[in-house]
């Protein structure tokens, strides 16, 4: 099977499910990330928009992503089958959204403290509730819609404008909703 086939209909590689996450829904999940995470892994990188404030604050962060950028090239490395790199204390993301179940499923099973930021929707099916509820998983409520910048409208401020939330697996803070 090719690398597209398993982004449904190649919408990953073609750019439809590659849409950047802009500075104000980034800046509220660093008072939430743990004291004793040094480095972060940032698998699905794009253009970095999430990799740049981590390391303005200090954390080491490792980028990969399986569709590379040409402003942002990093390791290419498929979330869902690769392993993660060595030494990594935490996995902070932007998941592409027509895989937000199999990404979630994947970044419980690492077993390492995560947050990814996603539709609200992401709490709508059976199979995500039940990952929610065995892993103990926590939500960042966003106060406002997420406007999200992606390659067709850079220039216009973004198109994907809708309600976000970030999905925690923070050991002290389970089965809860944050607040920004």
């Amino acid at each position: 099977m090719s690398k597209t086939a398993i982004f449904k209909g190649g919408r990953r590689a073609v750019g439809e499910d590659y849409i950047q996450t802009p500075e104000s829904s980034i800046l509220p999940i660093r008072k939430y990330i743990p004291d004793n995470v040094k480095t972060i892994w940032e698998p699905t990188a794009g253009g970095g928009a999430i990799s740049k404030h981590l390391k303005e604050w200090g954390y080491t962060v490792v980028e990969t992503d399986l569709y590379p950028k040409k402003d942002n090239p990093v390791p290419e490395l498929d979330f869902l089958k690769g392993e993660p790199p060595a030494g990594i204390d935490m996995v902070i993301f932007n998941p592409p959204f027509s895989l937000k179940t199999e990404f979630l499923r994947r970044v419980c099973e690492l077993g390492l403290p995560f947050m990814f930021i996603c539709p609200i929707t992401i709490m709508e099916s059976e199979k995500r509730v039940t990952l929610f509820r065995d892993h103990h998983l926590s939500v960042l409520n966003l106060p406002k819609r997420t406007n999200y910048i992606n390659s067709k409208n850079e220039g216009l401020g973004g198109t994907a404008f809708f309600h976000s939330v970030w999905v925690c697996n923070l050991p002290d803070y389970q089965d809860r909703i944050l607040y920004v």
